[in-house]
């Protein structure tokens, strides 16, 4: 599969790392959040509210805004790709802010972003140096990613890559489905950017995958200038269903922490890991049960494949 297609947004001023383990640069001014302070569960009562996408994308542009809550119904988006007035397409628009900003559906699970059967279907995309936001508590459904993902961040050559960007308790639903065949459609997609997509947390993400979703989450594609992800975690996800739960297919990966999480009844193989030189990809804490193929690890470059480390894994 080749890198994210759609229309590119040239971004100005994107600055190439020397070295893919070194620091992305950040907008002049941004704040960057603390790890160890915990959010709260529930909106403060200061966030503003609002009740369509249009709305939604405009408040999140406001920087003097840290906490923005989407008002509980289901609302239909067109893919991210398409940067509709109803699509999520989280990029330069939202480089240029100061402040993180949490974004919250008003009650977890109330909020559904449904795609309207459409292909393509971008439920949300974080491109060209969007970074420092939380998106809390929602749902994808009815559409099918086709050769692209549900959730993307990067994918497009020569943008700036998005950077601490955490999604807490997203669901994606069964009516997110496949027309192709292969690999190629995915719940959440990595893909390249300048310097690479880094500091990524998916906390509780749910994948139903019986709708045919061929993975929940796929890391690929790269070049010199435009690495895949960095400094991600993935904690408590949970996964059915899919061909594959997770597929990590790029040298350029490097720091991906994957716990806590269980995946059940894979279609082919629970966990594909193909990426020679990649390093610091941790599992820990993760159980694959009913793996269709009977292998719930499984990489060309063997059981313990270099720059991989388990630590009370289950494969079946």
């Amino acid at each position: 599969m080749t890198a994210v297609a759609g229309a590119v947004v040239l971004v100005a001023g994107v600055v190439a790392l020397a070295s893919l383990r070194g620091s992305a640069a950040s907008p002049p001014g941004a704040v960057q959040p603390t790890a160890a302070t915990p959010l709260p569960a529930t909106p403060p009562p200061t966030s503003v509210r609002v009740t369509s996408i249009a709305g939604l994308l405009s408040v999140l542009a406001d920087d003097s805004v840290a906490n923005i809550v989407v008002a509980d119904g289901t609302y239909r988006v067109s893919r991210a790709s398409s940067q509709a007035s109803d699509s999520l397409w989280i990029g330069a628009r939202y480089a240029s802010r100061t402040r993180p900003v949490t974004v919250w559906a008003e009650t977890r699970g109330g909020v559904t972003l449904d795609g309207g059967g459409t292909i393509a279907y971008g439920c949300i995309s974080f491109e060209a140096g969007a970074h420092d936001q939380t998106w809390d508590g929602f749902q994808c459904a009815d559409g099918s990613p086709t050769q692209t993902g549900v959730i993307v961040f990067g994918g497009y050559a020569g943008q700036a890559a998005p950077h601490h960007i955490t999604l807490r308790n997203w669901s994606l639903l069964a009516s997110l489905t496949t027309p192709s065949t292969g690999a190629t459609d995915h719940g959440v997609y990595f893909s390249e950017a300048v310097g690479g997509p880094h500091d990524i947390t998916l906390e509780n993400l749910s994948v139903d995958g019986s709708g045919g979703l061929d993975s929940a989450i796929h890391a690929f594609h790269s070049d010199a200038t435009n690495q895949n992800a960095w400094n991600v975690t993935i904690a408590g996800l949970s996964v059915s269903g899919t061909a594959q739960a997770l597929i990590l297919w790029d040298s350029t990966l490097h720091d991906w922490t994957i716990r806590d999480s269980t995946i059940s009844n894979a279609t082919d193989t629970a966990v594909r890991f193909e990426s020679p030189g990649a390093t610091g990809i941790s599992f820990t804490n993760v159980t694959s049960t009913g793996s269709g193929s009977g292998r719930g690890f499984y990489s060309s470059l063997g059981s313990n494949p270099p720059g991989v480390t388990f630590t009370n894994t289950s494969w079946h």
